[in-house]
């Protein structure tokens, strides 16, 4: 067992009795899962919850894994799932953490490949609706491809085009100062 071993090679190893084997999973996929739950999260300490979660249930459930080789997309799916069961849990209403309009006071106008057009874009992606965020984070922070988001997010490639698709009308209209159009 190495650490060039690929995800199906330690999965196997795992389903052998090996915990170190999952060690390097986790090793291998905890920064980028928990950066991705804590983009579509907001929240540092939901993130390392839900990332916590999802390794372990990913280590309860490997026997279920048809696949072994898309552990890192199986993951990944257990890890939306669960932001997804957290979502439809009844909270406090939460105030919004980020203002656009106290962002320099620019009225939308940035400079691209600043940290002012970064941070207007976090913001941006923050409000962007739940199903909107996950294609969008998927994809350009995780480069995941269209099929593999399917199976992700449980859900047709067509339905993943198309809310990326919406998604980046909404960052455009954002980022142009202007809401989207309805029925784009």
């Amino acid at each position: 067992m190495t650490g060039t071993d690929t995800d199906k090679q330690l999965v196997e190893q795992v389903l052998n009795g090996n915990v170190e084997a999952f060690n390097l999973l986790v090793w291998r996929w905890q920064r980028h899962l928990f950066n991705f739950l804590l983009r579509l999260t907001g929240d540092g300490e939901l993130a390392r919850d839900l990332s916590q979660e999802a390794f372990l249930r990913s280590y309860e459930r490997l026997k279920e894994l048809r696949d072994q080789e898309k552990y890192r997309s199986w993951l990944f799916r257990i890890a939306v799932n669960l932001h997804r069961s957290h979502l439809r849990r009844p909270t406090l209403p939460v105030e919004e953490s980020v203002e656009l309009d106290g962002l320099g006071g620019t009225s939308g106008r940035f400079r691209p490949g600043t940290q002012e057009m970064e941070l207007t874009l976090r913001a941006l992606v923050s409000r962007l609706a739940p199903e909107h965020r996950e294609v969008v984070l998927l994809r350009v922070f995780h480069g995941f491809q269209f099929d593999e988001m399917a199976v992700i997010l449980d859900c047709p490639v067509s339905t993943v085009k198309s809310r990326l698709y919406r998604a980046f009308e909404e960052l455009r209209a954002g980022l142009d100062g202007q809401k989207p159009t309805a029925g784009l």
